[in-house]
C-alpha cells in the first residue's frame, strides 16, 4: 500500500488530488452483491472500460448481521476489496451509510434496530445514534488505512443518503442528525472530504443524482452551493426491477448525450449507479426487488462487458484523455434559441468542443482540428455492428431428483406460539426467515363459496384449508403501501413527505375458496419478500415495518380467533442446506406436484467446462415461488410471476427524455438466476424450497462462454 499521503481538496470546478483537478469517471460496484472471487474480474473490466474511480455502498447489515457481531471476512472483506482497487490505481468513493437505500434489505440497516426500545430511525434519536456510533467506530477502523490521507485509494466518503426524501418528516431533528453524521465521521478520523447526495449538511459537499442533470438544475446548484464542484453521484443507466412488473432498459446513446450535456455545463465527475449491479443473493433484496440487480448496467449481472459498456468506454477514454483541457482550460459557452449548446475549452494550443443538440437529442466531441473524437450516433452504429454476444447453452439435466414435504403446522413437533389474535411476523422471526405459519380453526355455516379477509398482512400469503391449497396472494403488489398502523393514518394526502408515499395503508387481502359446512383447519403461510428500503414505502419511519398478519382475520364476516404461530420452516430449523440427510427424502418416481416441498438434485459439470471462461445461470422454468440453493450457497428468492406494467416510479420518470424502455409483458419478471462459477464443482447439489405446485424437472443449469 502506498505510504505517501494524498491530499484531496476541491474548488468550484473539480475535486483535486495533490493539487491537480481530476475528472471523476466512476462506476458503482457493490462488493456485497458478488462473490469475492469475482471482484478482480469486475475491477479489471472497469479499468478496461475507462473508469478511474469506483464507488461502493457499505451495508451495515452485511457487516453486523447480529447485534454486536461484526464480520469483515470472506465475501464481506471490505479491506480486500479496497486493496484490489488500490492495486489497479482506481480511486474509491466509499458510501458508508449508515443508511444506504440501494434496493437492499431494510436500506442496509440491521433488522435488530426495529426492536431497539424507543428507537426512531434516521433522525436525532439517542437509541438510534448510539447504535450508529458503535457501528461506525468499527467500520471506520476497517477502512481508515485505505484513506487517501494514508496514501491509499479512498478519496471521498459519503455519509447518509438522499436525505431530502425524508427531511420534511424529521424537521429540525433530522437536520441535527445529518450534521452529527458528518461530524462523527470526522471525529473518527475520516480526513478526506465528506459528501452527501440529495440533501446535505454544513461541512459536507452535496452531490446530485438522476437520469440526467439539466442546465437549470446545475444553475440552481451553483447558486445554492457556491465554490463546490458539481458531482453526479448516481447516474442511472436504467432502473431496478420488481416482481410482477416489466424489466427496465435504457438507450446508451441517451446516457452519452446526457453525460456530455453535464460536462458542457460545468460538471466534473459522474458515477454510474450501477456500473455492475450484481445479484441479491440469499435474502438481501428489499421488499419486491428481484434477485437480479442487473440494472441494465455497463457490466452484465455476471460481470462481463455489455454492449452499453463497450459503447460508453470510448466516451470515457475521450473525457479522461482531455480532462486537463476541460478542467483547467478557459471555457466559452454558446447557447442557441433552439436549445442547442456548444462548450469549448482552450488550453495552450489545444481545444475541446462539446456540441449538444436538443432535437434530436445527440452530442459530439471534437478537437481543435475539428476531428470528431466521439459522436453519440455514429459510434453506436460501429459498436452495434460488431457486437456478437455468445449464446446460453443448457448443461445436462439435473438428475436423481428427490423431495421432502415441508410439514404442515399440525405435523410439526415444535411448540407453537399461541395468541387470541395473530402476532406480527418480524416480532417472531426478527427477519431471520421469510416464513411464518399462522393457524386457526374456522366454522363454515354452509357448503359452497367462502371469503377469507385479512385486514393487515404482508407480503405473500398461501392459504390452506385442511392442508389443501385454497388460494394465493394475487398481483399487482404495490411497492409503496403506506402506513402499517391499524389506526387511521395521522397525515392526510396533502401532507405527504414524499410524492411516492401513500397516506393510507394498503395491506388488506381477500381469498375466495370452496369448502363444505363444518369445522376446518386454516393454515396461512406468510412469505416476506424483503424489508422496505425507505420511509416513503411506509409513509412513516422505517422502524414501523410489519410482516405477516397483524390485524383482524374475518371469514364470511365472522372474526377468526385463537391463533397459533410457527415462525421458520421446519426445513430451516433442521438447516437442510447443510444437513440434508436429517430427513427422509423420496425418490423421483414418488415426487408429487405439491406445494410447500423441498427438492434436491445432482448437477454434473465437466472439469473442462469448469476450467473454461464461462458464466452460469439457472433456468427456473417449471417452478413457482421459493428459494434456491447450490452447494449450500443461497442463490436467492425466485418467483416466476408474470410481468405486466411499469412499476411504482412511472409517474415521475420521463421515458422519452431519458431513453427508457420496458421488456416484454406476459413473461416472468425473472426466469434466470445467476450461479457464480466460484460456487460450482464437478458434482453439485441443487436444493429448492417451493411454495406452490411445480414441475422441478424442467429446471436447467446453463452456461455461456465469455
Amino acid at each position: 500500500m502506498p505510504s505517501r499521503s494524498r491530499n484531496i481538496t476541491f474548488d468550484e470546478r473539480a475535486f483535486k488530488v495533490d493539487g491537480q483537478r481530476k475528472l471523476l469517471v466512476s462506476g458503482e460496484i457493490h462488493y456485497a452483491r458478488s462473490p469475492r472471487e469475482l471482484w478482480p474480474v469486475l475491477l479489471d473490466n472497469a479499468k478496461d472500460l475507462g473508469l478511474n474511480c469506483i464507488a461502493s455502498y457499505v451495508f451495515w447489515n452485511w457487516h453486523e448481521p447480529e447485534r454486536d457481531v461484526y464480520d469483515f471476512s470472506g465475501d464481506r472483506d471490505l479491506g480486500h476489496f479496497l486493496s484490489l482497487c488500490a492495486e489497479r490505481d482506481l480511486d474509491v468513493i466509499l458510501r458508508a451509510g449508515p443508511y444506504c437505500c440501494a434496493e437492499w434489505n431494510y436500506g442496509g440497516y440491521p433488522p435488530y434496530l426495529r426492536d431497539e426500545p424507543g428507537i426512531e430511525i434516521r433522525t436525532w434519536n439517542e437509541p438510534y445514534m448510539r447504535r450508529v456510533e458503535k457501528y461506525f467506530s468499527h467500520l471506520v477502523s476497517e477502512f481508515r488505512p485505505y484513506l487517501a490521507g494514508n496514501g491509499s485509494t479512498i478519496i471521498l466518503v459519503q455519509v447518509e443518503n438522499e436525505y431530502a426524501n425524508v427531511a420534511k418528516r424529521y424537521g429540525d431533528d433530522g437536520q441535527r442528525y445529518i450534521a452529527w453524521m458528518g461530524e462523527l465521521a470526522k471525529k473518527l478520523g475520516v480526513d478526506v472530504p465528506i459528501i452527501m447526495c440529495e440533501g446535505g449538511a454544513e461541512g459536507a459537499i452535496e452531490t446530485v443524482n438522476g437520469f440526467s442533470i439539466s442546465e437549470e438544475r446545475m444553475q440552481q446548484f451553483r447558486k445554492a452551493h457556491p465554490g463546490m464542484p458539481i458531482i453526479w453521484t448516481e447516474l442511472w443507466p436504467s432502473w431496478y426491477d420488481t416482481w410482477g412488473f416489466q424489466r427496465h432498459y435504457r438507450d446508451p446513446r441517451n446516457i452519452a448525450s446526457h453525460i456530455l450535456s453535464f460536462i458542457a455545463n460545468g460538471g466534473s465527475g459522474f458515477n454510474y449507479y450501477m456500473f455492475h449491479g450484481g445479484t441479491n443473493f440469499g435474502r438481501t433484496s428489499m421488499y419486491l426487488q428481484t434477485t437480479s440487480y442487473d440494472f441494465d448496467a455497463l457490466l452484465d449481472e455476471h460481470g462481463s462487458p455489455a454492449l452499453k459498456g463497450r459503447y460508453l468506454a470510448r466516451l470515457h477514454r475521450v473525457l479522461v484523455e482531455n480532462a486537463g483541457i476541460i478542467l483547467d482550460g478557459n471555457c466559452e459557452v454558446r447557447s442557441y434559441a433552439e436549445g442547442d449548446i456548444t462548450s469549448t475549452w482552450s488550453k495552450a494550443d489545444r481545444s475541446i468542443t462539446i456540441t449538444c443538440r436538443k432535437s434530436p437529442f445527440q452530442a459530439t466531441v471534437k478537437d481543435e482540428k475539428g476531428s470528431v473524437l466521439f459522436d453519440t450516433e455514429d459510434y453506436y452504429s460501429v459498436i452495434l455492428s460488431s457486437h456478437r454476444p455468445s449464446k446460453w447453452k443448457s448443461l445436462p439435466a439435473p438428475s436423481d431428483w428427490q423431495s421432502w414435504a415441508e410439514p404442515r403446522p399440525c405435523e410439526r413437533m415444535d411448540d407453537a406460539i399461541s395468541s387470541p389474535g395473530p402476532l406480527e411476523q418480524l416480532s417472531l422471526t426478527h427477519d431471520k426467515s421469510d416464513y411464518c405459519w399462522y393457524s386457526s380453526e374456522i366454522k363454515l355455516e354452509r357448503t359452497g363459496e367462502h371469503v377469507l379477509e385479512l385486514t393487515h398482512c404482508a407480503d405473500v400469503m398461501s392459504v390452506f384449508i385442511d392442508g389443501r391449497p385454497a388460494g394465493y396472494s394475487q398481483a399487482p403488489f404495490l411497492e409503496n403501501r403506506g402506513p402499517t398502523s391499524i389506526s387511521k393514518a395521522s397525515k392526510s394526502a396533502g401532507e405527504k413527505v414524499n410524492m411516492l408515499e401513500s397516506s393510507e395503508g394498503k395491506y388488506s387481502q381477500s381469498f375466495t375458496f370452496r369448502s363444505t359446512k363444518g369445522h376446518h383447519r386454516l393454515d396461512i403461510l406468510s412469505s416476506a419478500i424483503g424489508m422496505v428500503k425507505g420511509d416513503w414505502m411506509l409513509g412513516a419511519s422505517m422502524n414501523t415495518e410489519c410482516k405477516g398478519i397483524w390485524g383482524k382475520v374475518v371469514c364470511d364476516g365472522r372474526p377468526v380467533g385463537k391463533w397459533e404461530m410457527r415462525p421458520f420452516l421446519a426445513g430451516e430449523k433442521l438447516n437442510l442446506t447443510v444437513f440434508k440427510e436429517s430427513v427422509k427424502w423420496r425418490k423421483a418416481s414418488q415426487v408429487r406436484n405439491e406445494p410447500c416441498a423441498w427438492y434436491r438434485a445432482k448437477v454434473s459439470i465437466t472439469k473442462q467446462i469448469l476450467g473454461s471462461k464461462a458464466d452460469f445461470r439457472l433456468d427456473a422454468e417449471g417452478l413457482g415461488k421459493g428459494m434456491l440453493f447450490i452447494n449450500g450457497h443461497a442463490l436467492g428468492r425466485y418467483w416466476l410471476i408474470e410481468a405486466n406494467g411499469y412499476g411504482a416510479d412511472e409517474a415521475w420518470q420521463d421515458m422519452k427524455r431519458e431513453g427508457l424502455s420496458l421488456g416484454p409483458s406476459g413473461e416472468p419478471t425473472q426466469r434466470y438466476y445467476h450461479v457464480p462459477k466460484a460456487w460450482l464443482h464437478e458434482v453439485n447439489e441443487l436444493l429448492i424450497f417451493e411454495e406452490r405446485e411445480c414441475n422441478p424437472g424442467k429446471v436447467r443449469i446453463e452456461m455461456m462462454k465469455v
